[in-house]
């Protein structure tokens, strides 16, 4: 009885997530300085990061990536090029919606039950976001949380104690191989009421590593080697890659 109240509250969290998707194909408010409260300089400036289309690849596995990653929160002055993040109050300042993933569970998109679920998560303490202001990078811990009938909704690609750590550039990278190098880019720069926007960066890396799944199967990592071999997990540095394409805001509050 237990195991069949288990998979009807999981159906129902993924048909609420297929629903969250499909709400949010439109493009959000932006900028959303939603919970920061900073009126001066001095006590930080509000910064609202949302992201607009993507591409994350791991060893050979294409997702394509839509308007589903987002950070939002406070950066205070500390002299140095990375400030200090800050969520607001309830919150770790990432916030992550649901991503399809291509081919389900098993690579057959028709299947009933196949249908998977990918939502990003912070690995890690708000602290750990830092945005680099001289050229818009940023350097995150994540993990991917999987969502599916089968596998549950504590399967993990990432832990907190070993995430995919990602340092997103704007430059070239220096990956090692059999990756060559990609170049992302700065926005342009525009003024608005306290601060500015930066429309239109490409922020890449492909030098991450990417652990094997974790907790698969009802929380008891039962399938965890089925997500391995579906994904290529676990996938060494130089058989990764991310681009974001995004836009970012800082400014302080009217």
């Amino acid at each position: 009885m237990r195991q069949r109240t288990h998979r009807v509250v999981v159906a129902a969290v993924v048909a609420a997530l297929a629903l969250t998707i499909a709400a949010g194909a439109a493009q959000a408010a932006f900028p959303d300085f939603t919970g920061c409260t900073s009126r001066n300089p001095e006590e930080g400036v509000c910064l609202d990061i949302q992201q607009r289309s993507g591409n994350l690849n791991i060893n050979g596995f294409n997702v394509p990536l839509h308007e589903t990653l987002e950070i939002r929160g406070i950066l205070i002055p500390n002299g140095e090029p990375r400030p200090l993040f800050t969520a607001p109050a309830g919150s770790t300042g990432f916030i992550g919606k649901p991503e399809r993933v291509p081919g389900g569970l098993i690579g057959i998109e028709w299947l009933p039950g196949n249908s998977v679920l990918a939502i990003t998560e912070l690995a890690g303490p708000p602290s750990a976001i830092r945005l680099d202001l001289s050229d818009f990078s940023i350097r995150i811990p994540v993990k991917v949380r999987l969502v599916n009938l089968l596998l549950g909704m504590d399967c993990h690609i990432g832990t907190n104690s070993r995430p995919v750590m990602l340092n997103l550039i704007t430059g070239t990278t220096n990956p090692p191989p059999p990756n060559g190098p990609i170049s992302g880019r700065q926005g342009a720069l525009t003024s608005i009421p306290g601060g500015f926007e930066a429309i239109g960066n490409t922020n890449v890396e492909n030098s991450f590593a990417v652990p094997g799944a974790t907790e698969c199967g009802l929380g008891l990592g039962l399938i965890n080697s089925l997500v391995n071999l579906r994904l290529g997990l676990p996938s060494s540095a130089g058989k990764n890659s991310i681009v974001l394409n995004n836009d970012v805001a800082l400014a302080t509050r009217e």
